[in-house]
């Protein structure tokens, strides 16, 4: 599959969001607990994605198959706190890619994207989570060089 990766525009939010909805519907079914969604998570979502579109710190790119959008990206520069010699790094909040274009390269092309987004905002670490359950999107991500650094755990106090 031969896709374009570019900064997403105004009218890529809804495309855009429809495949990240995809991704946090998967983790709401792994444990509806850490990843329940609140009943008006679109119009959140549009509204989180179209106020950050365009700011310097946050990236939100599409993958274009002619001009059809098959997966997206959202990532941040986030300040880290004090006590840590790296201050800032780069943070991917969202990679989503539709179900017929999956295994053909274009959540590589997006991550990549965002790897040369933040080295030239002068950024030296790009960080994300990946669902537990997600093997795929775990072993993608090793293979593109990220390591395993920590576990989140949860627990429920009630």
């Amino acid at each position: 599959m031969d896709v374009r990766i570019q900064k997403a525009q105004a009218h890529h939010v809804a495309p855009l969001v429809d495949l990240f909805l995809l991704v946090e519907r998967q983790h709401e079914a792994y444990w509806p607990l850490r990843w329940q969604l609140r009943p008006d998570i679109s119009n959140r979502y549009n509204g989180w994605v179209a106020g950050n579109l365009g700011k310097s710190d946050w990236l939100f790119a599409v993958a274009l198959d002619e001009t059809r959008v098959v997966g997206g990206v959202a990532a941040g520069i986030i300040q880290e706190i004090p006590i840590y010699t790296c201050d800032r790094y780069a943070f991917i909040h969202d990679v989503a890619v539709a179900t017929d274009s999956r295994r053909l390269g274009v959540a590589t092309k997006l991550v990549l994207f965002v790897r040369q987004w933040a080295l030239d905002a002068g950024i030296n670490q790009l960080r994300l989570f990946a669902a537990e359950p997600n093997a795929p999107a775990r072993e993608l991500f090793s293979r593109l060089g990220f390591r395993t650094t920590y576990h989140e755990m949860v627990l429920p106090t009630a």
